[in-house]
């Protein structure tokens, strides 16, 4: 490993890439992922954070995460832009914004609340009967009929990232999320009530995943991000027959590609780890692990050992301990998650994707600088 501050981030990738790859076999990488924090750090509410965000919260903090990439399609395809108005706004600054959108068949509401330090959430979604699945296809086949635009989108940030010597990484959307399109406790109702129909608008957002893998692998991004959002909740019968094939080919994809994958989690994970459905899937990487009460993972150590050691597992810090503990909690938290991991490929990483909003600055230092040590 690398001392002091080149220990993560910058100077490291070549390292790091080996240690994904399998040529590295020490656990000691920490990998923050700020979310939206890294834009409230650059000055600004709410949203998710840019680029330029991201690395700059990793030049001040730095790891060994990658500089992530989500695609805005409205920034990219008019076909995809909602019309937005705020109808409220709370004291504590929540502010909520009634988005419409126009398709062949009709309109399209959906109201999404936003507010500073959190990745914005939706209210009420636009699916909310099976007759609502055309507005999925139309995402899938605004995308398929987009990819010239879209690769022209794909070729601004690689080579910034990589001048960063950082990772270029990419967030898709997933088969069952689709950009706060279904709100989540409809989803195994929708799955077992409109299987036929929701079942073509997982295949067609999947279609669509697989082009742009490609065409973002040519451009140059290494790394790809999926995750379940929520969909830890479901049942391992939905999650088998409605995720699992499909993330499986995407993986393979990304691997046949040169590319490596993650897969995230954050929620109730134990018993599609328990029974295999993560080894299956076949990820680079495996996140988060979470502990209770984020989580169902009571035991880092049986939870790892129940992963295949060819893929790279990654967690668990608590959220609430980096925002509220004292640099010796967080300290004593990374020697028992250390511990806990023994000699597999682990890379010590928060519990979510994300960092909360109001956690100090210094507890973040204290985190990398305890696995430094």
């Amino acid at each position: 490993m690398m001392a002091d501050d080149q220990f993560a981030g910058k100077g490291c990738i070549s390292e790091y890439k080996e240690f994904l790859s399998g040529g590295i076999a020490a656990r000691r990488f920490v990998a923050l992922d700020p979310s939206s924090f890294a834009a409230v750090y650059a000055g600004r509410t709410g949203g998710s954070p840019t680029v330029e965000d991201n690395i700059n919260f990793h030049r001040a903090f730095p790891s060994d995460a990658i500089a992530s990439d989500f695609l805005n399609w409205e920034e990219i395809l008019p076909e995809l832009h909602w019309s937005r108005k705020v109808i409220r706004r709370d004291e504590d600054g929540t502010e909520y914004r009634e988005e419409t959108i126009r398709l062949p068949s009709g309109e399209k509401r959906r109201v999404i609340a936003d507010k500073a330090g959190t990745t914005p959430w939706l209210v009420e979604a636009a699916v909310k009967s099976g007759d609502d699945f055309d507005l999925i296809e139309y995402y899938a086949d605004c995308i398929i009929e987009g990819m010239d635009e879209i690769r022209k989108r794909l070729t601004q940030y690689p080579a910034v990232m990589k001048a960063n010597d950082m990772l270029a990484g990419l967030t898709v959307l997933t088969a069952f999320e689709t950009f706060y399109l279904i709100d989540y406790p409809d989803m195994p109702l929708f799955y077992m009530d409109c299987t036929d129909a929701y079942g073509r608008a997982i295949r067609n957002v999947h279609e669509a995943n697989l082009l742009v893998l490609q065409a973002a692998a040519e451009a140059g991004y290494e790394i790809f991000g999926a995750g379940s959002a929520g969909l830890e909740l479901l049942s391992p019968r939905i999650f088998r027959e409605a995720i699992v094939p499909y993330q499986r080919e995407f993986n393979d994809t990304a691997r046949s590609l040169g590319c490596h994958t993650t897969y995230h989690i954050c929620g109730h994970s134990r018993r599609l780890i328990e029974e295999g459905i993560i080894d299956i899937i076949r990820p680079t990487v495996f996140e988060t692990l979470s502990a209770p009460p984020c989580g169902n993972n009571v035991d880092l150590a049986s939870s790892v050992m129940m992963i295949s050691e060819d893929i790279i597992t990654k967690g668990n810090l608590s959220l609430e301990l980096l925002r509220n503990g004292t640099p010796e909690e967080i300290t004593d938290a990374v020697s028992t998650i250390m511990e806990a991991v023994g000699d597999r490929r682990h890379i010590i990483g928060q519990a979510d994707a994300t960092i909360l909003d109001g956690t100090p600055h210094e507890n973040i230092r204290a985190f990398t600088n305890a696995v430094k040590r």
